[in-house]
């Protein structure tokens, strides 16, 4: 009985009935699902008015919104330790990336939480924030969480939000790489270079002296979340609402030699994945 009790995000709350449900089951507090819902306050403010837990939101994730690939990505964590020696590929997180390189306008969209807003949610009743990654470098954790502290946002929003594309390097067991991808038997060596130069060229699991993608907090009105208050996201089609993209136009800079140089990439890695071909198929 002296334990307090926490619901996950893999728990997808995200409406005041499911929030009901586990605060009935003894939860002391539940992780929304933040993908969907942290820009949708109508539905915040139900959720809060149903339940009297503790709730938190995740302030500062880089996720599509509504993934549908969601559902299908938890279940591949879930699975992707069972120690059966196979290689987990992160197909979802791939796709993720692929879809920035395309669209970079996915940077605003995400349902990130800037720090200078963190007092209007603070208005709907919420006072619990959680910061992503754990597994970054611990410095950079360091950065984000000062930056909620003190409210105020990096020069560079990525900084907050991308999990990936740090000078440091990310502190890993020795012969990390080969333990875990290097499978002979079972994939193709010479293919999975490309996979290898894919997520290394953006830093991914790798240090990295620039970022790909750069997102300029000052051309980030200050009014900004203001903006999805007469809007539904959940209910709205992009190519017709333009708030983000008209944001992204202002905000976000992109390498475009190496974005498309990568985007050229990721489409020899998918033939590979559909065909087999990763697999000596």
């Amino acid at each position: 009985p002296q334990f307090s009790i926490r619901v996950g995000i893999f728990a997808q709350v995200d409406t005041p009935r499911r929030a009901r449900f586990w605060q009935d089951l003894g939860a002391d507090n539940i992780t929304l699902e933040s993908f969907s819902i942290n820009r949708s306050f109508k539905q915040l403010e139900a959720i809060r008015e149903a339940v009297e837990c503790d709730l938190t939101l995740i302030a500062n994730h880089p996720c599509l919104p509504n993934c549908p690939m969601q559902y299908y990505h938890q279940n591949g964590f879930a699975h992707s330790s069972n120690r059966t020696g196979g290689l987990f590929i992160d197909y979802c997180f791939l796709r993720c990336t692929y879809e920035r390189l395309r669209d970079p306008s996915c940077l605003i969209k995400s349902g990130w939480i800037r720090p200078e807003d963190v007092a209007f949610y603070e208005a709907m009743g919420y006072h619990h924030f959680k910061i992503l990654e754990r597994d970054i470098p611990s410095s950079e954790l360091l950065k984000r969480i000062r930056s909620y502290a003190v409210r105020r946002s990096p020069p560079d929003l990525t900084e907050l939000i991308l999990p990936y594309g740090f000078k440091e390097p990310q502190r890993k067991q020795r012969l990390w790489f080969l333990k875990n991808f290097f499978k002979p038997m079972k994939v193709n060596p010479l293919k999975l270079k490309l996979l290898y130069d894919f997520v290394r060229k953006q830093g991914m699991l790798f240090p990295c002296e620039e970022r790909l993608f750069h997102v300029d907090s000052s051309r980030i009105p200050d009014d900004f979340i203001r903006g999805f208050e007469s809007r539904n996201c959940s209910e709205l089609n992009c190519a017709q609402c333009g708030y983000c993209e008209t944001m992204a136009s202002r905000a976000v800079w992109v390498d475009e030699n190496r974005r498309l140089e990568l985007l050229r990439s990721f489409e020899q890695i998918h033939k590979m994945l559909v065909s087999g071909s990763l697999w000596h198929a």
